[in-house]
C-alpha cells in the first residue's frame, strides 16, 4: 500500500511538474517564437491547405542565410505553378513560359507559404489568446493555441505550434459558430538539416528579380489618394502602394491594413465603364466586394466576414488638398 502510495505521488508530481514547464510559456511568447522560427530556420515539408470545398497540397522549401530569406513554394495539384521568394522580389514560375512572372520588387515580406507572422501585442485589443491542451500534427508534439475574436468583425484561430522548431504545424480558421472556414496541416516537415537546395537547377535569385519600374520610388512616396474616414476597430495600415500613372488602365492605389492577424487589401483604380466589379464574390475563406465611387473602381479583398469588408468599402473617400 505504501509503494501504491508512493507511485502515485510521484505520477502526480511529475504531471505538476509539466503544468509548471508549459505555464510558464505565455501564449503572446510562443508566438513570437513562432515568427522568429517561421524567419530564420532552414525547413522544407509537404502540407495541405483546404478552403471551402478546395482542398490543395503544397511543397515549401524555406533557406534563410546572414538574415536573407528565400522560399520555394510548389503546388503539388492542379494547374502546376511554383512561386520563388527572395528578398528582392517574388516570382511566378509556370511550366510551358519563355519567362518568369515578376509580381514585386522586394515584396515587403510577403509570402505565398501558408507560414504567417502574427503580431502578439497587436491582438490584445480585439482578441483572447489562450494556450490549450498539447496535441500532435505530423507525428510531431504540438502546442495549442486559441485566438478567438472579441468582436463578429474577425474570425477566430486555432494554432498548433512545433514544440520542437516552433514552427506552426497546422492552422484552423473558425467562424463564430466555430465552424472549420479554412485550414492547414503539414503531413511532413524537415527542419535544420539535409534540406534541399533551392538553386537546383536555375538560381532562385536570378528568377525572384523585379524588371526595373521608372517611377516606381516617387509614386511609393507619394501620399495617398484617398483616405478612410473610419476603420474596423483593431485594423492599423501597414501599406500604401501606387501604380506608375502610365500603366495601361490608369493608375492603382493599393492599401493593406492587419488587425496583427487578419489582412484586408483595398484596391482603387479607373472605371472601366462597364467592367467594373460591383457586388460580393467569395471563394473559399476570402470575400471581395466592389463598388462604384466617384469614377473609380474600389475593390476590397480578405479573409475576414463580409461586415468587414463592407466597412472599409463605406468609409473610403477621395483625400483633398
Amino acid at each position: 500500500m505504501a509503494n501504491a502510495k508512493f507511485a502515485a505521488f510521484g505520477i502526480g508530481g511529475l504531471l505538476l511538474s509539466i503544468a509548471a514547464q508549459a505555464g510558464d510559456l505565455s501564449p503572446h511568447e510562443l508566438l513570437e517564437r513562432m515568427n522568429e522560427a517561421v524567419r530564420t530556420l532552414d525547413y522544407e515539408g509537404r502540407f495541405v491547405v483546404q478552403s471551402g470545398e478546395q482542398l490543395d497540397a503544397m511543397y515549401i522549401v524555406h533557406r534563410a542565410d546572414d538574415g536573407a530569406e528565400k522560399e520555394r513554394v510548389v503546388a503539388l495539384n492542379g494547374e502546376p505553378r511554383e512561386f520563388i521568394r527572395s528578398d528582392e522580389a517574388i516570382a511566378c514560375l509556370v511550366p510551358g513560359k519563355d519567362q518568369h512572372i515578376n509580381i514585386g520588387r522586394r515584396a515587403n515580406g510577403r509570402s505565398f507559404s501558408p507560414l504567417r507572422g502574427v503580431s502578439g501585442s497587436q491582438l490584445d485589443t480585439t482578441y483572447q489568446v489562450e494556450l490549450l491542451e498539447p496535441a500532435r500534427v505530423a507525428g510531431r508534439e504540438a502546442h495549442q493555441v486559441l485566438i478567438q475574436p472579441r468582436d463578429d468583425l474577425r474570425f477566430g484561430y486555432r494554432l498548433y505550434v512545433d514544440k520542437a522548431s516552433n514552427l506552426p504545424l497546422r492552422s484552423v480558421m473558425l467562424d463564430d459558430s466555430k465552424g472549420v472556414v479554412s485550414q492547414m496541416m503539414f503531413v511532413e516537415l524537415r527542419v535544420g538539416q539535409a534540406i534541399t537546395p533551392i538553386e537546383r537547377d536555375i538560381s532562385a535569385m536570378q528568377m525572384a528579380r523585379a524588371e526595373p519600374v521608372e517611377g516606381s520610388s516617387s509614386e511609393r512616396l507619394a501620399p495617398p489618394a484617398w483616405m478612410f474616414d473610419d476603420l474596423p476597430t483593431g485594423f492599423q495600415l501597414n501599406l500604401h502602394r501606387r501604380r506608375s500613372d502610365n500603366a495601361a488602365d490608369g493608375p492603382l492605389e493599393h492599401f493593406i491594413f492587419s488587425d496583427g492577424l487578419a489582412t484586408v487589401s483595398v484596391y482603387v483604380q479607373p472605371a472601366r465603364h462597364g467592367g467594373e466589379f460591383d457586388g460580393v464574390s467569395q471563394r473559399g475563406a476570402a470575400s471581395a466586394i466592389g463598388r462604384s465611387l466617384d469614377e473609380h473602381e474600389v475593390i476590397v479583398v480578405g479573409e475576414v466576414p463580409i461586415k468587414t469588408l463592407q466597412m472599409f468599402a463605406q468609409h473610403i473617400r477621395a483625400a483633398r488638398p
